[in-house]
């Protein structure tokens, strides 16, 4: 799993933290692959799932998307080949970091993605099956967060 986030200065996406990189298999095939590491770790927004799924969500809503990120917003999830060859990255935005105020207006419109590395044995629907899941898994963990977080703001909701 990757979390990335984006430079508005530079256009590119950053992954800032990975977890489950552990798998000494999937480490040996990564340091195998040239230039793999480089390209999860920093690419332009528009190369890969990451990338995509913040730059849609970015979008104002009013404004004309291309059809990959029309798509990407219904589906609420990006999916694309990543640098390792037989990998995919599934990819959701972030739209409010854990453990932020809900205060409506003043949060920008995404602030990360969230992905998963996953061998391209799935295809298709059950991989926009993933990603429908990990957004809602992200959502939840977002406003649990909140909740956890600021108690107070769970009881101003609830009344």
């Amino acid at each position: 799993m990757l979390l990335h986030t984006y430079s508005p200065v530079t256009g590119e996406r950053l992954c800032i933290a990975a977890a489950g990189t552990h798998n000494v298999h999937f480490r040996r095939e990564l340091a195998l692959i040239p230039g793999a590491i480089g390209r999860l770790r920093q690419a332009p927004m528009d190369s890969d799932a990451p990338g995509l799924a913040m730059l849609a969500a970015l979008a104002d809503h009013d404004a004309p998307l291309r059809d990959d990120l029309r798509q990407i917003r219904t589906t609420r999830a990006a999916l694309t080949e990543s640098p390792m060859p037989g990998w995919v990255l599934v990819s959701v935005p972030v739209r409010r970091l854990p453990g932020a105020p809900a205060v409506p207006g003043a949060e920008p419109p995404v602030v990360a993605a969230v992905s998963i590395l996953t061998p391209d044995r799935t295809q298709g629907d059950s991989l926009v099956a993933y990603g429908r899941l990990l957004s809602t898994a992200v959502q939840a963990a977002v406003d649990t967060s909140v909740v956890i977080a600021r108690p107070h703001l769970a009881a101003a909701r609830v009344a």
